[in-house]
């Protein structure tokens, strides 16, 4: 509601006041009944209401606050801040407002204006009684939610009750709204006014329709929401924007830098699948968000963050300002920014934007002369002798750095991330982005959740069509493109999709995927030269299928898959050229036994073997052997492709911790491979009691490799010619004459190849022969993923 309007009431109110202190000084005292006082009637176009008065009290209200339950009656609501100041809150499910009407009146319909109502829904019902107590209440308006608001819809809006009503005492109880975080939990309402009599557009006269048929709107004669365009060219401008963003708010970025100190917050700032809240490049890449600042979304929902580049470097003391100004100095990242940051933010998505962090003074470490060295990235003549942080004023080092000599490793440093997604959250889209250059320490791209203190993370997110790229040089650990989780939130259902995503030439570490949560997808994806490879380093049942995992052949350290936990399926994948240990299970430390669950009895110590309930334990102590490796039980291995493996390593790795794998079942596997075995056991999965060994089955093998060093294994798997072609598209597949065509074996079937063509009489291996068949996913190239596929 607009000030006029609030003016125009309060004259309206001024009037009758002095209108009744003139009567009353005419007439004498009166005496007015508590339904008469601020009573309005119409009575025109054939219809009647009227409103009628009462008093309001509440089952609480937010302490230390004047948002109390009388504040719903004064007539005053609207979208600005002082407007919003005049409500009831109150957080939690089942709270009250209750309306007493003095007498007994027949109501029809209420009109109530929720806080924030563009931006997110607020559940709640209404009952009336004829007792204060609600002893016995009636049901007159059934739970629903507030509506979804057009632009041009008012914020007061109409609720018609499930027929006339006679009662005294009418109350709304509230059951929250869909803000994330704590935010939803709360009912607040600014305004409520109920009426007798008919509702305005009923009863005029007009013949009663039947209601229309589902269809009867054709899809042309819908029109495509019109948001409201706000240009920017200054980062004042932006934040300021930013700060006043409603649903159906479009941000465009002109060309340009954009610096403040501090990032550009959002906070509960909420907009609609229809209405989304728009930040946008006027032209991708063009806007660059650069120096002290990044971009930090909290508690907020239906964002879009398109076409921006990030270049902003490492954040000093003074990069924390706009956090601290909006109350979340918890928040702050001296020396860490990230480019974006998502803090208990549900169904955003980040498309299109480039990161290319500036990294310029950010500390790493590593060894040189068996001493430790710290340096800053890019910073000539920083580099100082010391063990835990830099200390800028310790021993110089002159010598060649981790960035010059491939021969030394950084060990350590200051964890930077390029994109944060932490707190309690959902249904975020991380899509067509660019991501590269990166060379400080800390992952690209990380799941967080609430941390170790916590047990969630984000869930139902899709992490797809990105291209990484230029990762590295070489890090000890701590260099993932993609960490989804912590151990401490592994047994976490996350429910995330990677999908479609490129990772070419990587160098970072030995985990280019790096999953640490529960029943994820990891599919499609194509990784190419790159130092490492896909690990499901804590959790269980997990997916990993459809993806190309390319190398040369040469290069050491080229990897499959590392798998750690219970019921995983890695399945059509395609693996070329890959030069350490293909495929490995190899055992864990600790043993959380076959159930998988959240809270199961975990074993470990070996020989001196100890065991606890793990949610039993404090918390530092349950973290600790979270972070274990476990043990991996049913684990599923079908319907791969594993060519050209190089660097005389083994195919498959069985064994080698505390605990071997139990129950893993290999089956319909194809294989060439001059290199080390194929099915490599250690002498414990070889020994082991046959209701826990793997279970071969439909494998076929070509090539000098040796089947097994298990002789029974090695008797059971006959090589063969299995007559493979490079074919058209660069991958080595079936010919018309390879024995692989329908030979594989059940129960373990994929109903799908790696191409998207249906299994029929399936064949072995990733590929099911169909000459000139469909191919539906094929190897990514930098063409089909990051901003230049989408733009």
């Amino acid at each position: 509601m607009n000030t006029l309007m609030k003016k125009t009431r309060r004259q309206q109110f001024l009037v009758i006041a002095i209108l009744g202190l003139a009567l009353t000084l005419l007439l004498g005292s009166l005496t007015i009944l508590p339904s008469q006082v601020i009573s309005a009637s119409s009575e025109t176009g054939g219809f009647s209401m009227k409103q009628v008065t009462s008093t309001a009290t509440a089952s609480s209200y937010q302490p230390d606050t004047n948002y109390v339950p009388a504040k719903v009656l004064d007539g005053i609501w609207g979208e600005d801040t002082e407007s919003q100041q005049s409500r009831w809150s109150s957080s939690g499910q089942g709270q009250w407002l209750q309306f007493d009407l003095g007498q007994r009146q027949t109501v029809t319909f209420v009109k109530i204006a929720f806080l924030n109502a563009r931006e997110r829904l607020s559940s709640f019902e209404i009952l009336a009684s004829d007792t204060a107590e609600f002893n016995p209440g009636t049901v007159v308006l059934q739970k629903q939610t507030s509506r979804q608001l057009q632009p041009e819809d008012s914020i007061l809006q109409t609720y018609v009750f499930d027929h006339p009503t006679d009662a005294r005492y009418l109350r709304i109880v509230g059951y929250g709204n869909n803000a994330s975080g704590s935010s939803g939990n709360w009912n607040s309402i600014m305004e409520v006014e109920l009426y007798t009599g008919t509702v305005p557009g009923e009863g005029s006269g007009e013949p009663n329709l039947p209601p229309p048929d589902a269809g009867s709107i054709k899809e042309g004669d819908v029109l495509p929401p019109v948001l409201k365009q706000i240009k920017v060219n200054t980062a004042t401008q932006l934040q300021q924007a930013l700060d006043q963003a409603v649903s159906g708010t479009w941000i465009e970025l002109k060309d340009g830098t954009y610096e403040q100190n501090g990032p550009f917050v959002l906070k509960e700032k909420h907009g609609t699948a229809a209405y989304p809240i728009r930040i946008t490049a006027a032209n991708p890449g063009m806007a660059i968000i650069t120096g002290n600042s990044y971009m930090h979304i909290e508690d907020s929902s239906y964002i879009e963050v398109t076409g921006l580049k990030f270049q902003n470097s490492i954040g000093d003391e003074a990069g924390n300002q706009t956090l601290i100004e909006r109350g979340l100095s918890n928040h702050t990242r001296t020396g860490v920014h990230p480019g974006v940051q998502l803090q208990s933010s549900s169904r955003i998505s980040i498309l299109g934007n480039t990161f290319a962090l500036d990294e310029t003074g950010q500390p790493y470490r590593f060894k040189a002369e068996n001493r430790s060295v710290w340096c800053l990235i890019d910073v000539k003549g920083s580099c100082r002798y010391g063990e835990s942080s830099y200390d800028p004023n310790g021993e110089v080092y002159d010598g060649l750095t981790s960035y010059e000599d491939d021969k030394l490793l950084t060990d350590n440093g200051t964890n930077r991330h390029y994109i944060r997604v932490e707190g309690t959250s959902s249904h975020n889209r991380i899509a067509y982005n660019d991501i590269g250059p990166k060379k400080g320490f800390g992952a690209v791209l990380i799941y967080d959740g609430e941390g170790h203190s916590g047990q969630g993370i984000s869930q139902y997110d899709v992490i797809e069509y990105n291209y990484f790229h230029a990762i590295g040089p070489r890090v000890s650990n701590g260099l993932e493109a993609i960490r989804l989780g912590l151990s401490s939130l592994s047994l976490s259902s996350g429910f995330v999709t990677i999908q479609y995503n490129l990772f070419d030439g990587l160098q970072g570490e030995d985990e280019v995927i790096s999953v640490k949560t529960s029943d994820n997808i990891i599919r499609y994806n194509t990784i190419r030269n790159s130092y490492g490879g896909i690990v499901s380093r804590h959790g269980n049942r997990n997916e990993f299928y459809g993806n190309y995992i390319i190398g040369d052949g040469k290069q050491a350290g080229l990897s499959g898959f590392r798998i750690y936990g219970n019921d995983h399926k890695i399945f059509n994948n395609y693996m070329e050229g890959l030069t350490d240990k293909v495929i490995r299970l190899d055992g864990g430390t600790h043993d959380g036994g076959p159930e998988g669950g959240t809270n199961p009895t975990v074993r470990w110590g070996g020989n001196n073997e100890q065991s606890a309930v793990l949610n039993s334990l404090p918390a530092e102590e349950r973290t600790e052997l979270l972070r274990g490796h476990w043990r991996q039980y049913n684990v599923q291995i079908y319907h791969n492709t594993i060519v050209n493996v190089g660097n005389n390593t083994p195919t498959f790795t069985l064994g080698g911790k505390t605990y071997q794998p139990v129950g893993t079942k290999i089956y319909n596997n194809l294989i060439f491979s001059h290199a080390g075995t194929v099915f490599n056991e250690t002498d414990a999965v070889v020994k082991a009691p046959l209701n826990e060994r793997p279970v071969y089955k439909g494998n076929m093998v070509e090539g000098i490799a040796p089947i097994s060093n298990n002789p029974i294994i090695n008797g059971a798997i006959p090589k063969q010619e299995l007559r493979l072609v490079r074919s058209t598209d660069g991958l080595i597949r079936l010919s018309i004459y390879s024995p692989a065509i329908d030979a594989a074996v059940s129960p373990y079937f994929a109903l799908e190849d790696i191409d998207g063509q249906m299994r029929y009489a399936p064949d072995v291996g990733a590929d099911e022969y169909m000459f000139n068949g469909p191919k539906m996913n094929q190897p990514l190239t930098p063409a089909d993923v990051g901003p230049q596929a989408l733009f």
